[in-house]
């Protein structure tokens, strides 16, 4: 694989599940100041235009693996050892080592040089880049890839480094994604959880998957709270009875995909100083759709159907992204009255329960959907008529308070001013108008996904052919 042109035109960052970034640290981050280091695996995310390395698991040094004399080197003996793992798992190598100062890391001479002979190891033996990450005394980190290029060794560094989890953090280069300036649009936000944050969550690239009545409201939401950095993917159309519920689109939007509807509305209600907004008009199960959702760093699950609920739950365990999911939940009776109306919102993040443990997706119903049976009229006739896979009715009412329970268990996750770890499965009963929290739910000891936390795409089915 030619990595110098994926790197000419793809970005480039990295992202550390929240354990493995709590190990790193106890061992890197030391109380002499002196500075330390070790080795790990990482697996690669082929975004759209985001190549991301997923650290996958820390290979630790044994005696006389490494020397610590103020600075840290290794000894021959152990990257060795750890490029002999790396081929066998087919996975990459990245060196990890501290620096006894804060913020965003530059390199030295030392370490552009020690990197540079690791790469060549690293890269003869796994045929993939060598990635280098350092971290600050303040558990800043930063991190770059090395590859070839025309012969010569180059070296590309991250946007970012996301570290994912019931905590997430996520590190930014200012020097190629610089903070938005302030302005007085978004004075109020600000004042609720700072300015410093503030600078982080407009730098967030932010996925909504499903435009429809909570997705609509979800984009305005983050459009106004100064969100600078959208990809929108839906394949419908606005119709005439979508108008009771979707915002932003009106009598003359019937016909136009809802992609480029709600596009137009983010540009107008944004408050961010230059707003980007990418768009697929594809099923998340094809290429197009599927690549440009690995670019973001949060994704909104706003679907209504198995297959997306699926891949998205992939997308939190594997790639390491969070997912912010909700579903409304209506039943009738038989003499047509309302039994209840029930939505819920959950965020799935490794350390709390995925979305199959959760009940938020049948993989029965998904065989189905691929099947293309649940947009068979003659197979959803045959189906009772309260039957969950027929529920389509809603109101704007419902709509927009999920989608405002969305944007919230956003907030916790990112805005650092209360503990995610509070927000668990939430789910708001109408009839009774009160709002219950689940934390009895946990992944099976042999749930596929927990068992699949920074694998990316090693076990699973892409997209569909």
């Amino acid at each position: 694989m030619e990595y110098s042109k994926i790197f000419d035109s793809q970005s480039f960052g990295t992202v550390i599940p929240d354990f493995i970034n709590n190990e790193l640290k106890n061992i890197l981050i030391r109380e002499d100041r002196q500075e330390d280091l070790l080795f790990a695996l990482w697996t690669p995310s082929v975004g759209n235009k985001r190549y991301t390395a997923v650290i996958n698991e820390i290979i630790f040094p044994e005696d006389g693996d490494r020397n610590i004399h103020g600075n840290a080197s290794y000894n021959y003996q152990y990257l060795l050892r750890v490029c002999k793992i790396a081929m066998k798992k087919e996975m990459g190598v990245t060196l990890l080592h501290s620096h006894p100062f804060p913020g965003w890391q530059n390199m030295s001479f030392d370490d552009i040089e020690t990197e540079k002979k690791t790469f060549v190891n690293a890269f003869s033996t796994t045929g993939l880049p060598f990635v280098g990450l350092t971290v600050g005394d303040d558990g800043y980190w930063s991190s770059r890839v090395w590859y070839y290029k025309d012969e010569k060794i180059c070296k590309k560094w991250s946007h970012s480094v996301r570290i994912t989890g019931p905590y997430f953090h996520i590190y930014f280069n200012d020097n190629l994604i610089p903070p938005e300036k302030p302005n007085n649009k978004t004075i109020r936000t600000v004042n609720v959880w700072g300015e410093e944050t503030h600078k982080n969550i407009t730098r967030l690239k932010i996925g909504i998957v499903g435009l429809g009545s909570v997705g609509s409201v979800v984009a305005e939401m983050l459009a106004r709270m100064g969100i600078s950095d959208f990809t929108l993917i839906d394949y419908d159309e606005v119709k005439e009875h979508n108008l009771d519920r979707l915002a932003g689109a009106f009598y003359s939007d019937i016909g136009s995909k809802k992609v480029k509807v709600i596009k137009n509305h983010i540009l107008k209600a944004g408050t961010a100083n230059k707003i980007s907004v990418k768009v697929s008009e594809n099923k998340l199960s094809k290429e197009d759709a599927y690549r440009k959702a690995l670019d973001c760093d949060i994704i909104f699950s706003c679907v209504d159907k198995p297959w997306g609920r699926y891949i998205l739950n992939h997308f939190a365990f594997s790639h390491l992204i969070p997912i912010i999911d909700g579903g409304i939940l209506i039943e009738f009776g038989e003499s047509g009255d309302l039994n209840f109306a029930d939505w819920t919102v959950h965020t799935i993040v490794p350390g709390k329960p995925c979305l199959s443990c959760l009940k938020a997706f049948n993989t029965s119903d998904v065989e189905l959907e691929k099947d293309g049976l649940l947009d068979d009229p003659k197979y959803l006739s045959g189906l009772p008529d309260n039957h969950y896979l027929k529920s389509r009715e809603n109101i704007s009412a419902f709509s927009y308070n999920l989608a405002s329970m969305e944007v919230i268990h956003f907030m916790a996750l990112v805005a650092d001013v209360v503990d995610p770890m509070n927000y668990g499965e939430q789910k708001f009963r109408f009839k009774h108008g009160f709002l219950s929290r689940n934390y009895d739910v946990k992944c099976d000891s042999k749930c596929d996904y927990s068992n699949t936390i920074g694998m990316a795409d090693k076990l699973f089915e892409l997209f569909e052919k």
